[in-house]
């Protein structure tokens, strides 16, 4: 059984159609990466998956559980975490402290018995901080815990956005876009430290990606949109050869070249 399948969603805003009767699985442990122009979908195919959109039609399944079902503040509890195209992180909180905003998603400490400091709340915490700090040296920011997220460069703070959603313990990670503005050799770092993490958690991995180069190293399937709707799905040698695909997204066949 997979471990997310979409299933003919339909998402509009108005009179524009963003989603139109897409569908597709991803299997446990799979790396699959949503590609496509901008506007064709990928990042609101990622916020109903997240529960931020509600779709008009259609249905999404997490490990057998009905997804438009469960509530957008109970995502993380079944296991999903994601990255976003732009930042979302507090500029005014400490690396570590936001790296902490995904790790609490586990916790079972409310206002009160954080306030009250009751034992089992403090060594929750504590729990907490020491794996999000475990989080911070695997991706070699733990130097930076106690710097204010405000001011770092760019790809930084995508590697923070990263570690937060791993402090969730996800069993889904979704990453939007986690090479934008990256340089080609810190792409290519990433590229390898992202399946390393995969294979590292036991995780299943959605990625919407632009940086083709790095969709076709470490996909192991590819779904592709164009307005809204599927037009091609396969590994990633397949879909590099669809003419549907080198048309949409990669430009003609003359331009488009080795990836």
């Amino acid at each position: 059984m997979a471990l997310l399948d979409v299933q003919d969603i339909g998402m509009r805003f108005g009179g524009v159609v963003a989603l139109q009767g897409l569908s597709f699985t991803v299997e446990e442990g799979q790396m699959c990466a949503l590609i496509g122009p901008n506007g064709a979908g990928k990042t609101t195919l990622f916020n109903c998956v997240s529960r931020l959109y509600v779709p008009q039609d259609g249905r999404i399944t997490f490990a057998g559980e009905d997804l438009l079902a469960v509530p957008a503040h109970r995502i993380a509890q079944v296991g999903i975490a994601r990255t976003f195209q732009n930042l979302a992180l507090f500029p005014g909180l400490s690396v570590l402290d936001n790296v902490l905003v995904g790790a609490h998603s586990e916790t079972k400490a409310n206002f009160a018995t954080s306030a009250l400091r009751a034992p089992w709340a403090v060594l929750e915490e504590r729990d907490a901080r020491k794996r999000a700090l475990a989080h911070l040296e695997r991706l070699h920011l733990d130097h930076l815990a106690h710097h204010p997220a405000a001011g770092l460069s760019y790809g930084t703070l995508k590697r923070i956005e990263l570690a937060r959603a791993l402090a969730a313990s996800p069993k889904l990670l979704m990453l939007d876009e986690p090479a934008s503005g990256l340089t080609h050799s810190e792409v290519d770092v990433l590229a390898d430290e992202i399946r390393q993490i995969r294979d590292d958690f036991d995780l299943t991995i959605l990625l919407v990606e632009h940086h083709m180069a790095m969709v076709m190293k470490i996909a192991e399937k590819i779904v592709v949109l164009d307005f809204g709707s599927k037009i091609a799905e396969g590994e990633p040698q397949e879909v590099r050869n669809d003419p549907r695909v080198i048309e949409a997204y990669l430009g003609s066949s003359e331009t488009a070249g080795p990836t």
